[in-house]
């Protein structure tokens, strides 16, 4: 039936039951009742055990003749941007150097509300924090290559070289000039079957992949600054994108 190994059913059963996130990507629960197949995390109704059959992936359970939860959309990768934000981040990634206000996102029919509660819960900081901290990293960037300071703070959007320096100094604890040796990590989220994952590079060359929700991953980080001598900045990169396609092409998943 399954292309995977799968667990025993009755720790499929447990984990389907108590919506356990830990094995989002790993089974997906096909109802007989409704015909639908969801995610462990489905908050929908559970159905009666003798009700349900666990598949290792989407594709066995479109064969199995169920057909995709519209609540807990099991073909979409765990983590990944919903519909409704995805034009925004799509403008979002093509200008970072934009300083986006709360008026443009309702322009937009976002509710700022609601665009600020999704960023909170998946990248542990507001959209507009996002925003700053990806400037601030790449005036560092300019400024280590030789961009004077206060033409990477004016081209990063900011009226002051004041304003920059003090918000460059709570974000990367030192001041810009302190920092033009130091090493910067671009780090990302990137969705994937078993869930969302923090990766961090720095010259090219992957230095973090870590499952996102994992207890230790602020420690981690905090080893990695102090060995690398680094500063973390969010951002983008070719390696990111390679990442997440390689993700979704060797799960059998999607």
């Amino acid at each position: 039936m399954n292309t995977r190994t799968m667990p025993l059913r009755g720790k499929t059963i447990e984990a389907f039951l108590s919506r356990n996130g830990s094995y989002d990507g790993v089974f997906f629960t096909g109802v007989r009742t409704t015909g639908v197949f969801c995610r462990p995390t489905c908050a929908a109704k559970k159905p009666r055990e003798e009700n349900v059959e666990f598949y290792s992936s989407t594709r066995a359970a479109l064969l199995a003749g169920f057909r995709p939860c519209k609540r807990c959309r099991p073909m979409e990768s765990t983590g990944s941007r919903p519909v409704w934000l995805r034009d925004l981040m799509r403008d979002f990634d093509a200008e970072p150097q934009r300083r986006w206000t709360d008026q443009e996102l309702r322009d937009r029919g976002l509710s700022p509300e609601r665009v600020r509660r999704w960023f909170q819960s998946h990248h542990g900081m507001t959209f507009h924090a996002h925003g700053r901290t990806r400037r601030l990293g790449l005036a560092l960037g300019q400024i280590q290559h030789g961009s004077a300071v206060s033409r990477a703070a004016f081209g990063m959007g900011y009226d002051s070289l004041s304003g920059f320096s003090e918000a460059f100094r709570r974000f990367m604890g030192e001041a810009p000039t302190a920092l033009t040796d130091a090493k910067v990590v671009t780090v990302t989220r990137i969705t994937t079957p078993l869930g969302p994952m923090v990766a961090g590079s720095v010259d090219d060359a992957l230095c973090l992949l870590e499952f996102a929700d994992r207890r230790m991953i602020e420690m981690q980080i905090a080893r990695l600054q102090k060995r690398l001598d680094c500063v973390f900045a969010p951002g983008t990169s070719v390696l990111f994108a390679e990442l997440g396609t390689s993700s979704r092409a060797t799960s059998g998943v999607n």
